[in-house]
């Protein structure tokens, strides 16, 4: 009988002695210490005699049935008989419910499992669960440092970039009193190549913090980095310059593209105000063509495309928007190289149509593109030769902004970036479904 409601509820050193049904429809289940757990000492592991007591506990514990059971345990306080033991007093505890838990371990682990891996909310979770916000959020701290753990592994491609989880503001520190400024511009590191994912994620974006997170990881840790990937700042630039002078700088090819599709529209926006003397319409030709003109060349067909330049030369007699296009398609067709290998010869031949194309312009906007390139050269040829991005980084830039709606906003930073990194890390993942896949 007692080993048949043990299974009942599968609480280890448990038996179910009662189930009652309130008025409200919920269920009360009169649980009792198993026979053989009965007046065990927690520390020693000696059975006492002396018995001081009863007290009752309800600990919360998963969903059986259709709803979560009340849980109500009457039990004995016990003095420990044993004098070498430092506990003198003890209440009876079991595997299932430990000592002074009011939650079940199994319950913390499908907390902790609703809000890593279901995407919901600490303050939510706790309330499904009747438990306070701070047990949820307790528990998952342990669980998430324990499998993020402190220090990166080595990492050959290092990704940078830059995302923001607010607007800056005065802060005032709690223990100084003093206010500060805040930047909520956060810098994240990634491991490209690897399945280390999010390796951190820095206040600020200067040069000054990324080189001081650099500074304190190990000189062996940092000489096996081989490349890094940024996107087009300088600032970014700059600290990978300092911090790791033997790495190679790679430009992120998708920004440049960014880049002289910002010229098509920036030309395009001059010519409509000193052609018209006013802001684009959706009657002007050049407004009504503004999508097709940032698309793909090869994804226009022949039809589209004279008719793209026929509008175009009667919007714009002097060609400038239809300069500016042909430049964004030449550089396109440099990074297209990637798609055949990156050949040396290539490159450079496309390059030199590209600068020869800029060079014969009289359109500013395409000469200051063709400066932009040009000091960006040899990481975007580093680029294409290699064929590494900083995709990776900017998709965890959206997990970044996903975390933070589903928690409705952080006040304490270092929670979103515990929440960050283990969405961002492919390695919590296999620790969550090894844990999934164990008997509570």
């Amino acid at each position: 009988m007692h080993h048949g409601s043990s299974l009942l509820l599968d609480l280890d050193g448990v038996i179910v002695e009662s189930v009652q049904r309130t008025v409200e429809g919920s269920r009360i289940v009169q649980i009792a210490t198993a026979p053989e757990w009965v007046g065990m000492c927690p520390q020693c592991g000696q059975k006492s005699t002396r018995s001081k007591g009863w007290v009752t506990t309800r600990p919360r514990d998963v969903q059986v049935g259709p709803d979560r059971p009340l849980l109500v345990w009457r039990k004995r306080k016990w003095l420990c008989t044993n004098t070498s033991c430092d506990r003198k007093v003890f209440t009876e505890s079991t595997p299932g419910v430990p000592s002074r838990a009011r939650v079940t371990p199994r319950a913390k682990a499908l907390l902790v499992e609703a809000v890593l891996d279901g995407d919901r909310s600490v303050s939510a979770v706790a309330g499904d669960y009747g438990c306070a916000w701070h047990t949820v959020h307790g528990h998952l701290v342990v669980v998430a440092d324990a499998a993020l753990g402190d220090e990166p592994e080595p990492v050959v491609v290092l990704g940078i970039d830059e995302t923001r989880r607010g607007k800056a503001k005065w802060e005032t520190c709690p223990e100084t009193g003093e206010r500060r400024w805040v930047d909520r511009w956060d810098t994240g590191l990634v491991d490209l190549t690897g399945d280390q994912g999010l390796l951190a994620q820095v206040n600020g974006r200067t040069s000054a913090v990324v080189i001081d997170w650099f500074d304190a990881r190990d000189e062996t840790w940092k000489a096996q980095i081989t490349h890094v990937a940024i996107d087009m700042s300088t600032v970014y630039a700059k600290a990978v310059r300092e911090a790791l002078p033997h790495a190679q700088l790679v430009v992120d090819r998708f920004h440049l593209v960014k880049k002289a599709n910002e010229m098509v529209d920036t030309v395009r926006r001059r010519v409509t105000q000193a052609e018209r003397g006013r802001r684009g319409r959706k009657s002007d030709v050049e407004w009504i063509n503004r999508r097709r003109l940032l698309r793909a060349a090869e994804r226009l067909t022949d039809e589209q495309r004279s008719t793209l330049f026929e509008k175009l030369t009667s919007a714009d007699p002097h060609g400038d928007i239809a300069a500016a296009w042909i430049a964004k398609e030449l550089l396109r067709d440099v990074l297209r190289c990637t798609d055949r290998g990156g050949l040396r010869h290539e490159i450079r031949d496309r390059l030199y149509r590209f600068y020869t194309f800029c060079a014969a312009c009289r359109v500013p906007e395409i000469g200051k593109l063709a400066t932009t390139v040009s000091a960006w050269q040899e990481p975007m040829i580093l680029a294409i030769t290699t064929g590494l991005s900083n995709a990776r980084s900017e998709g965890y830039n959206r997990i970044v902004k996903h975390v933070g709606r589903i928690a409705f906003g952080f006040r304490t930073p270092e929670n979103q970036r515990r929440r960050v990194r283990w969405a961002c890390t492919r390695r919590s993942r296999r620790v969550a479904s090894s844990r999934r896949q164990c008997h509570c």
